[in-house]
């Protein structure tokens, strides 16, 4: 009967402990040190733009792979039979094309097109190979771990132009960072504790810049059944001002395409008991103009009819330029964005018992 009793007296400790928990998860925040910390290294001239394939997209690789490990996330994607990665290579071939029609003026890239191979490597004098990584991590939820909540964000941007380096960082170093810092501030909760009832798969993509094919051959190559996915919450640039906000800061761009209300609605309950900005739906259809649905990492899970949400700032003069820099980002309203993501995966992870 003391056993009993004991492990009874324990019950109701943690119950209590819990109860007392959960409202004060609404104040939490993500850490604007950390986030300032990752943006200012990701946009690093030393990572050289992190074009996918480059050293400095090697080097940026391990620098996430690093802090999902400072984070206790588990590795994912297998070396072999006996070792796990945090990284998952991937190959595409870039070859050079004569658009039907050319105007001159056109980038480089508008003469290229890329396309996801497989081993064995084989290719022609027109083609080049080349390797990514996309970097995920793992942590493991309680009652319903096998059920799993998504939530990416691309580490790649467009590498360098001779000696001008395009940093990238609002596109997408700050989608990273608030990443890397909600991981973070997830892992704090576990390490007390109070871990979320689903699983949470960090990933991080390169090759976004290339036409999604970090995200398309995860999704073709999961390491884990797309089923038990139930749903992504993915980030592409959110630390900047877009045109039509410059006198509101304080907004979120957010689109769910032709999902149902589900995840709009969680992130508005979330966005409520937390950071209160507001939630701009203008872009949430798959026929907008702007065609942002399509154009981020989130529409390869979306292919599957796995529920997405896409949190973003939308577009500013310095988009794909090369200042482009770390200076320029609004750290108090990346913080912001950043609690939202983390606030409503929060919710999304612990579904009412």
């Amino acid at each position: 009967m003391p056993g009993i009793a004991l492990r009874f007296l324990l019950f109701l400790i943690l119950i209590t402990r819990q109860t007392h928990a959960q409202p004060a998860l609404s104040r939490l925040v993500v850490s604007d040190s950390l986030l300032k910390n990752h943006v200012y290294a990701l946009a690093d001239k030393r990572f050289e733009g992190r074009q996918t394939g480059t050293k400095g997209q090697q080097e940026a690789s391990l620098y996430c792979v690093r802090s999902f490990r400072q984070s206790h996330l588990s590795a994912v994607f297998s070396l072999d039979s006996l070792r796990g990665s945090l990284r998952q290579p991937f190959f595409y071939s870039r070859s050079r094309i004569k658009p039907f029609g050319a105007r001159s003026g056109l980038a480089a890239s508008s003469y290229e097109q890329y396309e996801l191979i497989s081993p064995p490597l084989t290719t022609d004098d027109s083609s080049q190979v080349i390797m990514g990584h996309n970097v995920a991590g793992l942590l493991i939820g309680t009652d319903l771990k096998k059920e799993i909540l998504v939530l990416s964000a691309h580490y790649d941007h467009l590498g360098q132009n001779g000696d001008e380096i395009y940093h990238g960082a609002d596109d997408n170093a700050s989608g990273t960072a608030a990443l890397l810092s909600i991981a973070s501030l997830f892992d704090s909760l576990a390490q007390k504790g109070i871990r979320s009832r689903r699983s949470l798969l960090f990933v991080l993509f390169s090759g976004e810049e290339q036409g999604l094919l970090g995200s398309k051959h995860f999704v073709n190559n999961s390491p884990i059944p797309l089923q038990q996915f139930i749903a992504d919450l993915n980030i592409d640039m959110v630390g900047r001002t877009d045109f039509k906000h410059r006198k509101n800061h304080n907004y979120c761009y957010l689109i769910a395409g032709k999902n149902d209300d589900m995840l709009r609605k969680t992130a508005d309950a979330a966005n409520k008991q937390s950071v209160a900005i507001d939630l701009d739906y203008a872009h949430d259809s798959e026929n907008d103009p702007n065609q942002y649905f399509y154009r981020s990492d989130h529409y390869n899970f979306a292919r599957f009819g796995i529920p997405v949400m896409f949190f973003s700032d939308g577009e500013h003069p310095d988009y794909h330029r090369p200042w482009d820099t770390a200076d320029k980002i609004n750290y108090g309203v990346l913080q912001k964005r950043a609690t939202l993501v983390f606030q409503t995966a929060w919710l999304l992870a612990n579904p009412p018992l």
